[in-house]
């Protein structure tokens, strides 16, 4: 679902404004949609809070859908919303996709909503970035993560090896890796995702910048991932995968390899903690370490998205936003915490007596919010950046299934990422 990104990005920012419904009937309460792209535990968590929300509120009724998609595919779904006049209210939308949705008529500025209430500076410093284009507030936080490893502790030990310290290296990392691997019975060291988005290519940039690299220019007009540190990056990859086989490459939108690691024939996994919930129920015993680091630097990516609120007028839009206020208090994200895994988008939530309470339900997530220190990068808020990731993905999986080398895939990528970059205004 990831390739229909691509095409419609720019659609986004072209819809005419007439589509909006407008405010409709302002005698009775307001009437919100929420497309939240969750399955299992975190759909069902946001359903409850949404319940509770309506019955305290009387003067909003808040209604909850899948959207009919998943997060991956929300942006897609939303645009084709835009087209036919059926787009929700708010809906989780990743924040690489925060640039282009800023560009749009129907994506209001939600500066003057917010007051004292809101207490937007609690919240981290990277999700407000993220949440803020070019001083436009297009939606809230809504979670923040980092990449880091989960291995499985039975697997580690039965293979003689010790779990990974902290300053571990990717070289540990591919040895850790190669061990693990059992051909015969179909266990793998880790997985990869080749099925074209951005899960295939957010893992690959803290190798890149760990060696200096970078995903494009500082002025963001040229590529830049086909320097020598992403080539090195991605001859890294190849080499677990081709040299070692101890790479499970995993072509499914379904993402087959947490189903591995769920079932105990995946020894580690590069994930976040939006897993947790679903690798408890599968009961693997499991362990978290920070990403491996290069020369020292183990540099992480973040990756928070937002709650995006879309124009139906101003009642509804200050509808969304008192919602959305009460939705990101610290108490309800407290209560989104236990049941999905997810960290706190607030600072001051680890401060209510109940943080301790998420931190023992949930092993080493004290290691995946420490490891927020070591995100110090985040996917460009561009709008043209889903599209050069997924030129990326498609070099990455070029090579990961032996179609191409590293450099020749990486500069085919960069060559159409420096064509799209030119063209202003898309």
């Amino acid at each position: 679902m990831h390739k229909l990104i691509p095409v419609l990005v720019a659609a986004v920012v072209g819809v005419a404004a007439c589509s909006s419904s407008g405010d409709g009937d302002s005698s009775g309460p307001v009437e919100l949609m929420v497309w939240h792209g969750q399955d299992d535990a975190a759909a069902r968590s946001i359903e409850k809070l949404v319940e509770s929300f309506n019955a305290s509120h009387p003067g909003i009724r808040v209604k909850t859908d899948s959207g009919g998609t998943t997060a991956d595919a929300m942006l897609p779904k939303v645009t084709a919303g835009f087209a036919a006049g059926t787009y929700p209210d708010i809906a989780y939308m990743y924040g690489s996709w925060g640039a282009a949705l800023a560009r749009s008529p129907k994506v209001p500025d939600l500066k003057k909503y917010l007051g004292p209430a809101t207490n937007w500076d609690d919240f981290w410093p990277n999700t407000r970035q993220t949440a803020t284009v070019n001083g436009k507030v297009i939606g809230f936080p809504a979670v923040v993560d980092d990449l880091t490893v989960l291995y499985n502790k039975k697997m580690l030990h039965d293979a003689g090896l010790k779990p990974p310290a902290p300053t571990w290296t990717w070289d540990d990392f591919r040895a850790m890796a190669k061990k693990l691997t059992d051909a015969k019975n179909k266990n793998y060291g880790t997985t990869w995702a080749v099925s074209g988005g951005e899960e295939t290519t957010w893992t690959l940039w803290p190798l890149v910048w760990q060696r200096g690299g970078a995903i494009l220019s500082k002025d963001g007009k040229k590529a830049a991932f086909n320097a020598p540190p992403g080539v090195e990056a991605l001859t890294f990859l190849q080499q677990m995968a081709t040299q070692d086989k101890s790479v499970y490459i995993d072509s499914s939108p379904a993402e087959k390899g947490q189903k591995l690691f769920e079932s105990g024939r995946l020894g580690l996994f590069l994930s976040g903690p939006w897993v947790l919930p679903d690798v408890q129920t599968a009961k693997i015993d499991y362990g978290i370490a920070p990403l491996p680091g290069t020369n020292g630097d183990h540099q992480t990516v973040s990756g928070p998205d937002n709650w995006a609120v879309f124009d139906h007028g101003k009642r509804r839009v200050k509808a969304a936003v008192e919602f959305l206020t009460w939705l990101t208090k610290p108490e309800q994200q407290l209560v989104w915490m236990k049941d999905t895994g997810q960290l706190p988008t607030r600072q001051s939530i680890t401060k209510l007596p109940g943080y301790q309470e998420f931190v023992k339900k949930y092993p080493g997530i004290d290691v995946v919010t420490e490891n927020l220190a070591n995100a110090k990068q985040i996917r460009p808020v561009n709008s043209k950046y889903p599209r050069v990731s997924s030129f990326v993905a498609n070099a990455i999986a070029a090579v990961l299934l032996g179609r191409s080398d590293p450099k020749s895939a990486l500069d085919d990528a960069a060559r159409k990422s420096d064509a799209l970059l030119a063209v202003p205004g898309q």
